[in-house]
């Protein structure tokens, strides 16, 4: 539980709530002894029982509290309230840069006088060897004098060690800010902040992130392979010299951008106070004429190469003009003679060696309204999932048979509907699925039947979590007696082991030919596992529960928490660019790619128990199927997409297999007194195939 305005953490009374992050709560508290307002960070509740991570916390408080410097929000306190870790901060009472840029348009000398101390800042943490790690807008504070601050170092990463509050090899950062390096979970070093403020600076200047994707996984690609527009194409009125800083700030690869924060800040600066060209020569007047425009830029570039300049002699000044002038009478007997074509309003010469404006444009228009994310997006978690307790429910020694259904039998009917002649009446293939005691694990055991639950057949004893192959010939499950993954043949026989340990949640991927699953303690967490069906080649992909491949082998969809956060949901590995990302925060569990990879169906809380999902693979168009008051889960597509699977407890009357149309209509009652494990049925699989 945490605390509330009013009452006391420590020493400190808290007077006002200010924030909820993902990690913690921000109050504003009073330090009597002191007399003066701090701001308390509280960890949240579900993170004390990680000892090791408030371990790492106190250390790295301890740390970032000896970077004593202007810029920086400093740390006075560390503590335990109610076995509650919680920081002491340097209370700052202002306005985030993301507030002023939501309400204000700054001029070049105020993003200047903002930019320099952060840059600052992060240089002297950089010497220091601690990297930000999440440098962006909401991160820099501005108080009521004008005085920047950097705040927020809880993604920090102290490089003398390698070790930071978050696991090392975590995809850390946020999707608007975060660099190429950071996303695909490489190695950072400072070079990763330079990039972040560089993002900062790009908004600042054009008012829009560089980079917006339709989700936080498209906007982390983007980071990664696409070129950032031209920031003049957004705003032309930027400087050229100013577009070349902002550019080498975002560039893809470490080495090509600027050594340090500081060198950065410097070539804003010079950017910034430098002659601008329109006070030695006035622009062209069709600056995409090709004849002037070239001619124009060569003169130009030859002045760019006089750095530092304020004045230049008159001579030069004159000798410039003159050229100018002779320039535009030429330019203007071409014009005249070219009065039918279209010309580019606006345009002024360019330093750079941009994109042509027409295609800045095309690549400006990635830009979508911002999706809404956590304060900072962080994957890839070592994982203390909360299971969500089923309906209790009377539980035998030994289960009853599985009694199998007719579908035109007295089961459950659903609302009449209408359907087209060509959708598919009844799904076609077979279901496989566990049966156990609710209490003694020795109960379980695998069942085959027909995709309209006729003729269930127990296949074999003491396993769970089965899956069928995409052709329908083969079984991957569960071996509980010698733990381990094994596959066989459909009616269980020839089996043969993959892999041991204890393991779960086997998923095939779409060629057959390769196995996905988790490997650790499903009440504390573990990795998600690929490997050959022979057993060779086994490489571990993420953290996480419940893989399942994308039909074209590239992606793997998983449940997982965000990282030491209570914040869980659906995520998407990418196999190809090694990169994460979130599509739901919603407790979901049990994510399935439909056969078409177009969507994703899964279980999550709902309506006090839990229900089934469905959502694009993007993470738009959720939408919910059930809406049991009980638990519904363990959701499968049939091999044609049409149909889905799922077991409920009906309300806590009787565990049941059910059918639906993938849009949820036309629910069918298939099989029924279907228990499975009460401990661990959210993580069980319910699997289908041809």
């Amino acid at each position: 539980m945490g605390f509330a305005v009013g009452e006391s953490v420590g020493p400190y009374k808290i007077t006002e709530y200010i924030a909820q992050g993902g990690m913690a709560t921000i109050f504003k508290a009073y330090q009597p002894t002191l007399d003066r307002y701090v701001a308390l960070k509280v960890i949240h509740p579900a993170l004390k029982e990680y000892q090791s991570f408030v371990a790492r916390l106190k250390r790295e408080a301890a740390i970032i509290a000896k970077l004593n410097h202007p810029n920086i929000v400093s740390v006075y306190d560390f503590g335990q309230a109610d076995g509650l870790p919680y920081l002491v901060l340097q209370f700052v009472e202002g306005r985030t840069l993301k507030d002023v840029l939501r309400e204000e348009k700054l001029s070049s000398q105020q993003i200047l006088n903002i930019i320099r101390p952060v840059a600052n800042a992060l240089s002297f943490a950089h010497d220091h060897g601690v990297l930000h790690r999440d440098v962006k807008p909401s991160n820099i504070l501005i108080n009521a004098e004008g005085h920047v601050y950097l705040t927020d170092f809880g993604l920090a990463r102290i490089t003398q060690s390698g070790e930071s509050t978050l696991s090392q090899d975590l995809m850390v950062g946020s999707p608007q800010y975060i660099s190429p390096e950071q996303a695909r979970g490489e190695n950072v070093n400072a070079s990763t902040d330079i990039y972040s403020l560089g993002v900062v600076m790009y908004e600042m200047f054009t008012r829009r992130v560089p980079f917006q994707g339709d989700t936080p996984y498209a906007t982390i690609l983007a980071h990664i392979g696409n070129p950032p527009p031209p920031p003049r194409s957004i705003n032309p009125q930027i400087r050229p010299v100013v577009e070349q800083v902002l550019l080498k700030a975002l560039a893809k690869e470490p080495k090509d951008r600027y050594r340090s924060t500081r060198e950065m800040s410097k070539a804003l600066e010079n950017a910034v106070k430098g002659p601008r060209e329109d006070e030695f020569f006035a622009p062209p007047l069709q600056s995409d004429r090709l004849s002037v425009a070239n001619a124009a830029e060569r003169i130009s570039s030859q002045i760019s190469h006089v750095t530092h300049v304020r004045r230049l002699p008159w001579q030069v000044i004159a000798g410039t003009v003159g050229v100018l002038l002779l320039l535009c009478l030429v330019g203007s007997f071409w014009i005249f003679s070219q009065a039918s074509l279209s010309t580019l309003p606006g345009a002024t010469t360019n330093v750079a060696k941009v994109a042509s404006p027409a295609k800045a444009t095309a690549t400006v228009k990635i830009a979508v309204p911002q999706p809404t994310v956590a304060p900072t997006f962080t994957l890839l978690p070592t994982i203390q999932t909360t299971q969500v307790p089923p309906t209790p429910l009377p539980t035998t020694p030994v289960p009853a048979p599985p009694t199998a259904i007719a579908p035109t039998a007295t089961a459950p009917r659903p609302t009449a509907m209408v359907t087209t002649p060509a959708a598919p009446v009844a799904a076609r293939g077979r279901i496989a699925y566990s049966v156990g005691s609710g209490d003694i694990a020795e109960n379980h055991s695998i069942w085959l039947a027909n995709a309209d639950g006729s003729n269930p057949q127990k296949i074999m004893d003491l396993a769970l979590w089965p899956a069928i192959s995409p052709d329908g010939h083969m079984l991957a499950y569960y071996r509980m007696k010698d733990e381990g993954i094994y596959v066989s043949n459909l009616d269980g026989s020839n089996p043969r082991i993959v892999t041991t340990g204890e393991t779960c949640c086997v998923q095939w991927s779409r060629d057959g030919k390769r196995l996905a699953y988790f490997n650790g303690k499903l009440k504390f967490g573990g990795s998600i596992f690929v490997v050959n069906i022979d057993g060779t080649n086994k490489t571990e992909i993420t953290r996480g529960f419940n893989p399942s491949w994308s039909p074209d082998g590239t992606k793997i969809a998983y449940s997982a928490c965000e990282t030491n956060t209570s914040s869980c949901g659906i995520h998407i590995y990418d196999l190809v660019n090694k990169v994460s990302a979130t599509i739901t925060r919603d407790n979901g569990q049990n994510p399935q790619w439909s056969p078409q990879g177009s969507k994703i169906v899964y279980q999550a809380g709902a309506g006090g128990g839990l229900n089934v999902f469905v959502v694009n693979a993007d993470g738009s168009g959720l939408k919910q199927l059930t809406s049991g008051k009980g638990n519904d889960g363990q959701p499968a597509w049939s091999s044609d997409s049409n149909f889905i699977f799922w077991r409920s407890d009906q309300d806590g009357k009787a565990w049941g297999i059910f059918s639906m149309r993938a849009d949820g209509s036309d629910k069918k009652l298939l099989i029924n007194n279907v228990m499975p494990d009460a401990e661990r049925w959210g993580r069980e699989s319910l699997t289908a195939g041809p």
